[in-house]
């Protein structure tokens, strides 16, 4: 029997258990690197990796492994952070799923350096790989500028004509990233079934034997709850930081080029996503104050 020290004091598996667990780990690792490599191989649906695109991944990775050390720790796995997962939600919202897939693939790597809580292969997969790596499904419901500004325009529209109330408006900005939101859902369905699926599948491992399905289900389901939890908290802090008109500005004049740059360098299109950014930036700070005005300039100075 093999059972780690230190960090990985809760991890007992055998040698064929290990061996298992590291061929899991290597298949998502494979998953992420075909969805990015192949397409370049076959010349279809290439995407390419800037400087930028590097540098808010590391940002993003370590915000997250940072924040997900502080939290409550529960008896028997889990912990509910402090919206640890909200910068890995905001990257692969940003960059897209398959970008998104390789943040994800490195932030659940490091969770098996968090004092994981491992009693099968099994409990590895259902408790760690799949739900950390599924937080690339928020990448599926990623970021389009052009939609967004059309968005923000017709939001600013209606509030000039007096058709919305502040709050209102406050709501339709936030709901403008909706895609988002519809991805932290799916991920919380993601993990709570999952979690679930290993609390039942281990419940023998952790307390013994002698108990009904129906007992372990209804533990597992109450006990993994704490999930749900942590999700709630993500998502209000994602509408706090999705509802601030600097972080818009920001991020719009950070991606005013991203929809624009294509391996054809079309120019016309990056002519058509600039005036995109200037309606969003516009659209955005046309109710604010000099320091709205700053940013503005900010982005327009970012865009030249």
């Amino acid at each position: 029997m093999f059972v780690c020290s230190s960090l990985f004091e809760d991890v007992d598996l055998t040698g064929a258990g290990i061996a298992i667990l590291f061929v899991m780990l290597l298949v998502m690792i494979l998953a992420a690197v075909a969805v990015n490599i192949v397409p370049r191989l076959v010349h279809k649906w290439e995407i390419s990796y800037t400087t930028r695109d590097l540098t808010y991944g590391a940002a993003c990775l370590a915000l997250a492994f940072a924040l997900s050390w502080a939290g409550v720790r529960l008896p028997n796995g889990g912990t509910i952070t402090i919206a640890s997962l909200v910068p890995i939600f905001i990257y692969c919202y940003y960059f897209g799923l398959r970008k998104g897939m390789v943040i994800t693939t490195a932030y659940t790597l490091l969770q098996f350096l968090q004092f994981p809580n491992i009693v099968s292969p099994w409990s590895a997969f259902f408790d760690y790989i799949l739900p950390y790596f599924s937080l690339c499904v928020a990448g599926v419901f990623c970021y389009r500028p052009q939609k967004y500004a059309a968005f923000v325009k017709r939001n600013k529209d209606d509030g000039a004509k007096g058709g919305k109330s502040a709050l209102k408006r406050w709501l339709y900005t936030v709901s403008g990233h909706w895609g988002i939101f519809v991805g932290v859902i799916v991920h919380m369905i993601i993990r709570y079934f999952c979690q679930t699926v290993s609390g039942i599948m281990n419940f023998d491992l952790w307390y013994g034997d002698g108990f009904t399905f129906g007992y372990k289900l209804g533990f597992s389901l109450g006990y993994n709850a704490y999930g749900l939890i942590d999700s709630a908290i993500t998502i209000a802090a994602l509408v706090i930081l999705l509802s601030s008109r600097s972080f818009n500005m920001y991020m719009t004049a950070s991606f005013s080029d991203r929809s624009a740059v294509r391996a054809d360098g079309n120019a016309a299109e990056l002519e058509q996503t600039s005036d995109t950014t200037s309606d969003v930036a516009v659209a955005i700070g046309s109710d604010t104050s000099e320091n709205t005005d700053d940013a503005v300039k900010t982005a327009a100075q970012a865009e030249k």
